[in-house]
């Protein structure tokens, strides 16, 4: 199971550090552009959309990082990963009758769901490892500042997010044989999380939204300027835990023949 989802993580992690790479490449020469420092003091609708404080502008690299590195791409190509892969470890085994060869294996099923959780966990492990990674290397390339501890309080934080994410994924691939019904799940409602938490940014008025939505945990920016992570991350941990108990119960019960 890690040789066949090992390279493909390895696919996904390669993207995102040349994306970031790219990004981080061409914030030197926009830090010094009097225009970006403009548009976000003009739009601060907009720069809160983007995840950054009302005083913040792009010309920061923390704000900068929160907004490019851990922003819109990064999260959609993480929730992707996340999506596919819970999809993958039990759903897509199910519809093409791996899974009933699994299952007539000396391994129980308690081993079987625990390799495949591992599997998971391990993915978004390595994707997130990668992507600090990435992010360091690039910095000390173009010779900027950062706060490493900062950014590990951030990538911790990063990793309890979309542990839930694969967690409640995972969740749906033990409840549904047919895989579009796991993936049309796990992705609608990560968008309504997402949606959630973009509109609350919008005004004050509906920042009580936030607490309707796993994203409204997730605060790159905030992290990166000094703030605790531990209070979201426990938090994203005890549902992560709950979601996976939940869905080791039922793949300990259930009848996969299809």
């Amino acid at each position: 199971m890690f040789k066949r989802q090992g390279r493909k993580t390895c696919h996904y992690a390669f993207g995102l550090s040349l994306y970031n790479l790219l990004l981080i490449g061409v914030f030197p020469s926009l830090s010094q552009s009097k225009g970006m420092a403009k548009l976000t003091e003009n739009l601060p609708k907009l720069a809160r959309v983007f995840r950054l404080t009302s005083d913040s502008a792009l010309n920061r690299f923390e704000s900068f990082v929160a907004s490019q590195c851990f922003g819109q791409v990064w999260v959609l190509v993480m929730g992707i990963y996340t999506i596919s892969t819970a999809n993958e470890l039990i759903a897509q085994y199910v519809a093409e009758g791996g899974m009933t060869y699994l299952l007539t294996s000396p391994a129980g099923r308690s081993e079987i769901f625990l390799t495949q959780t591992a599997v998971l966990i391990s993915g978004l492990i390595l994707m997130v490892t990668l992507t600090e990674l990435g992010i360091w290397g690039e910095a000390k390339l173009f010779s900027l500042s950062m706060d490493k501890k900062a950014y590990t309080s951030l990538g911790i934080l990063a990793l309890a997010l979309f542990l839930n994410v694969g967690s409640y994924s995972l969740l749906f691939s033990t409840l549904f044989n047919n895989e579009e019904n796991v993936v049309l799940s796990a992705a609608c409602i990560t968008f309504i999380f997402y949606a959630l938490d973009t509109f609350s940014s919008l005004d004050d008025r509906f920042l009580w939204v936030r607490r309707l939505t796993i994203f409204g945990w997730f605060r790159p920016q905030e992290v990166l300027e000094g703030e605790t992570s531990l209070l979201p991350t426990s938090l994203l941990l005890a549902l992560s835990t709950m979601f996976m108990g939940l869905a080791g119960y039922i793949f300990e019960r259930k009848d996969f023949c299809v």
